[in-house]
């Protein structure tokens, strides 16, 4: 370790303690800095699985360290903590969350992801949202996770990536189509809806259609009934 890699890893800790001691946001401003040595240090750390009962320290990465992490530490320091055998359910949530945001990139922590298909608290609906983004080769194995996301996930970005990842995956649309036109019909918020909406241009079938039309008509939001109508508009088109 070099002269000033251990002098950032002083520092480093230093603020950390600080920040424990006193939450005041000031470990961010010092990784934002030395973004390399703290990658490094902080890859170093998470090897010690201990680290999965210190909850508060954890959070302070998350919150203050990870987002400023390229991907060649940033993806490895979450795959490591996928593996810690007792991993509090919110810390399990955010690291699956967190890979996921990398799609692709961070398909090397697949395996680890895929044990927490069908768990509760919603892991299991994040872990199905994540695989899809890393693009799993075992869709179907995702489809209850994902409808569940649909129907069940506080936040609307949360539904919508379900949405998203179920629309794009033309094998299996059939199936779940009940289950989108639902979402369309009856979501509280107008965003998935649109969303939605502007989705279903691009599947020519006449349930998405009579969907598309219901929603042209009847939905309380007019972005939604416009998106609706230019979405019946595209589908003119391709017959």
């Amino acid at each position: 370790m070099s002269t000033k890699t251990t002098s950032i890893e002083e520092e480093l800790f230093k603020l950390i303690e600080q920040e424990l001691s006193r939450p005041n946001y000031i470990v961010e401003p010092f990784v934002q800095k030395n973004k390399e040595e703290v990658g490094e240090i902080i890859l170093r750390l998470v090897q010690n699985e201990k680290l999965a009962e210190n909850l508060i320290l954890l959070s302070i990465i998350y919150r203050q360290v990870l987002p400023y992490l390229e991907d060649e530490h940033y993806i490895p320091i979450l795959t490591t903590i996928m593996q810690y055998d007792k991993l509090d359910s919110r810390i399990c949530f955010q690291t699956i969350q967190r890979l996921g945001w990398r799609a692709t990139k961070a398909q090397e922590a697949i395996p680890f992801i895929v044990k927490y298909l069908g768990e509760k608290q919603g892991i299991g609906d994040v872990a199905a949202i994540a695989l899809g983004e890393m693009e799993y080769d075992k869709f179907e194995n995702l489809i209850p996770g994902l409808l569940s996301a649909l129907k069940n996930a506080a936040y609307y970005g949360t539904r919508m990536n379900a949405a998203r990842i179920l629309i794009k995956n033309k094998e299996h649309l059939e199936s779940v189509l009940p289950k989108l036109i639902e979402a369309l019909e009856s979501d509280e918020d107008f965003r998935l809806r649109q969303k939605i909406a502007r989705n279903f241009g691009e599947i020519n079938n006449s349930k998405v259609k009579k969907a598309l039309l219901k929603a042209h008509k009847n939905d309380k939001h007019p972005v939604v009934r416009t998106v609706a109508k230019t979405s019946l508009d595209d589908l003119e088109k391709l017959t």
